[in-house]
């Protein structure tokens, strides 16, 4: 029989096949998952074996080769298959990484567009003094000397700042807990 293989008998591959084709396909099934899965690897080493077949030792066993084939193909498989499983789980976890990192941005831009927002109802000389002092880095004295004003009333009108933001926006400390 190994020396009609080896000389491409299709005849003497035939009967190996359908010899061996199903039990090589319930022994990779004791390795895999899916009954699909042995067929699949068993077919594939069925392939190999007609193309290496004019390889074959003539002192070879038929039968020891194909299932040592098999379970070799199997072992490859499972391997393959954690790789998988890892790459799936990396995967998982980078989505949700870039959802939660989504969903904290949209907050934060929501969060700023509301600050914005609440910056903007203030009235006019509050809300100049209010942004030399947080967004120039101004010092009370220096907003004084630059509006021309008494360094009191830059002091009254940044309270009445910081008051009505803290009104209007005292929600988002607790929400951020």
């Amino acid at each position: 029989m190994v020396q009609q293989l080896r000389n491409k008998d299709k005849v003497a591959f035939t009967q190996v096949f359908e010899q061996y084709f199903n039990l090589l396909v319930l022994y990779a099934n004791r390795f895999l998952d899916t009954r699909e899965e042995a067929e699949e690897i068993a077919q594939d080493v069925f392939v190999k074996f007609w193309e290496k077949c004019e390889t074959l030792d003539p002192d070879s066993s038929i039968k020891g080769y194909l299932y040592r084939s098999v379970h070799n193909a199997c072992l490859n498989e499972i391997k393959h298959q954690k790789v998988k499983d890892v790459y799936k789980e990396f995967i998982i976890q980078f989505m949700e990484t870039s959802y939660n990192l989504e969903k904290e941005v949209d907050t934060a831009e929501s969060r700023k567009d509301r600050i914005s927002r609440e910056i903007n109802k203030l009235p006019p000389k509050c809300k100049e003094i209010f942004e030399l002092s947080r967004f120039e880095g101004l010092k009370y004295q220096e907003i004084a000397d630059h509006l021309m004003i008494s360094i009191k009333t830059v002091e009254v009108q940044m309270g009445k700042a910081l008051k009505a933001l803290r009104e209007n926006l005292g929600d988002l400390d607790r929400r951020r807990s």
